[in-house]
């Protein structure tokens, strides 16, 4: 189907989606006809005139590719949607031409030129609610307070975002083709001898992108700086040259996010360390074939630890059996995150913990407190696999500390840590029948593809 008609279906099934979000809104007491997404309002460093890059909010995103602030879109159940385009005239700043788009013919498009004007173009809108990141925005075009993000709407909008639509799931695929492109050339700038602010350079040049259209800070880490989750910096080539890379990094399109991750090892790197790699990467792939409808999100975690187990017996880094290394909790020091989330408009997409579309909250076990999905797999959920084993001093040190120490090769964790760690990580559809992986295909793991 091309861009036009999957774009038209996507917009049948949110205005099915709406509905059913409007409906149980209503019986908790919400009398709405529609609702006011708004891109959302441009914010500012605090005491200064310099704007925070801006970022549209993700429900927005969802009905409309329209990029900037101020913008919105009125839906309502069974009418076309209304789409209020904002292009300021001004001179301090440019006001991006329209240029026809396969989206624009499956709605109505109306521009103004002040967000003053967005209450006029509505027209007589009925009764609506506001989600959008500016209540202040709310009062102006005249919605209640009581109808800014209310829970009993947001409950539901956030539920049925986990589903994505065949429109949808077409922009993933380009988002992650954009993320691949920037991971292959990074990992030939690893290979060249590149520092990880070259190889964020490299990254970001090669995915098209200026940094602040990723759709999150890249992680590239060399050697020990593994072992931070969420590294952030990027040392120079003063740091020198390490054995071992992980890039996390991913790309956008139209507002949908990759999220993919590999680690990279020299010929040089301890003989043990290639093997965890190597162990990691092919397991995570038995894990990515268990994305199937049905199946509780909890179980891929759970799973993940029995592997982690297997491989710090098999490698000598446990000196225990995986039965008592998993009992006694010592894989939760290797690998002390969840398996993965939710992809979407947000690249940790909204509902993890929900129970059900009308709320509540189904919370991760706790012991696995940082599990960020527990909801039961369906066709068009999206989510990221993504195992690790880390050598993380601050939990190293408390797991030295506990009885369970005794079950660890200490002289093996020492000489290993200086190369920091391993995660690979993929993007994943749920589908009716076999898991699609979206990202595997395009990227060539430590064994190869």
């Amino acid at each position: 189907m091309s861009d036009e008609q999957l774009y038209a279906s996507h917009l049948e099934t949110l205005d099915r989606m709406l509905a059913d979000a409007l409906e149980r809104a209503g019986r908790a007491g919400l009398a709405l006809d529609g609702v006011l997404f708004h891109a959302g309002r441009e914010r500012y460093y605090h005491r200064d005139d310099q704007p925070v890059p801006f970022r549209a909010t993700p429900h927005f995103l969802r009905w409309v590719p329209l990029e900037g602030p101020e913008h919105c879109v009125l839906a309502r159940p069974g009418r076309r949607p209304l789409v209020v385009r904002v292009a300021p005239k001004d001179f301090w700043f440019e006001t991006a031409q329209l240029e026809p788009s396969w989206w624009q013919p499956a709605v109505d498009l109306v521009e103004v030129d002040r967000f003053a004007d967005v209450r006029a173009a509505l027209g007589d809108a009925g009764r609506l609610a506001y989600v959008g990141n500016a209540p202040e925005a709310a009062a102006e075009l005249g919605i209640a307070p009581d109808a800014v993000e209310p829970q009993a709407l947001m409950a539901p909008l956030d539920w049925h975002r986990a589903t994505k639509t065949p429109h949808e799931l077409r922009l993933m695929r380009r988002a992650a083709e954009r993320g691949a492109a920037g991971h292959r050339v990074a990992r030939k700038a690893f290979e060249a001898g590149a520092c990880e602010r070259e190889i964020h350079w490299a990254f970001v040049e090669a995915t098209g992108h200026l940094e602040f259209e990723l759709p999150f800070a890249d992680i590239v880490a060399l050697g020990e700086k593994i072992a931070i989750l969420h590294y952030q910096n990027k040392r120079g080539p003063e740091a020198g040259s390490r054995p071992s890379f992980m890039l996390d990094a991913g790309a956008a399109c139209c507002g949908y996010a990759s999220d993919i991750t590999r680690t990279w090892y020299r010929q040089d790197a301890d003989p043990v360390y290639r093997r965890l790699v190597d162990a990691v990467d092919e397991f995570q792939r038995d894990l990515v074939a268990m994305v199937t409808p049905g199946r509780p999100y909890t179980e891929i975690h759970l799973e993940a630890h029995r592997r982690v187990a297997q491989v710090l017996a098999e490698t000598g880094i446990g000196t225990a059996g995986p039965d008592e290394l998993l009992e006694r909790g010592v894989t939760r020091t290797f690998l002390p995150h969840g398996i993965g989330h939710h992809l979407g408009l947000q690249v940790h997409d909204v509902g993890g913990h929900q129970k059900g579309p009308d709320g509540g909250t189904l919370a991760p076990p706790a012991e696995h407190a940082w599990l960020r999905n527990t909801r039961t797999l369906e066709p068009g959920h999206v989510v990221t696999i993504e195992p690790g084993i880390y050598f993380a001093p601050v939990l190293l040190d408390e797991l030295r500390g506990r009885p369970e120490a005794a079950l660890v090769d200490w002289d093996v964790v020492d000489r290993l840590a200086p190369l920091g760690g391993v995660r690979i990580e993929d993007d994943v559809v749920c589908t009716e029948g076999e898991p699609e992986d979206l990202t595997r295909r395009l990227i060539q793991g430590p064994r190869g593809v």
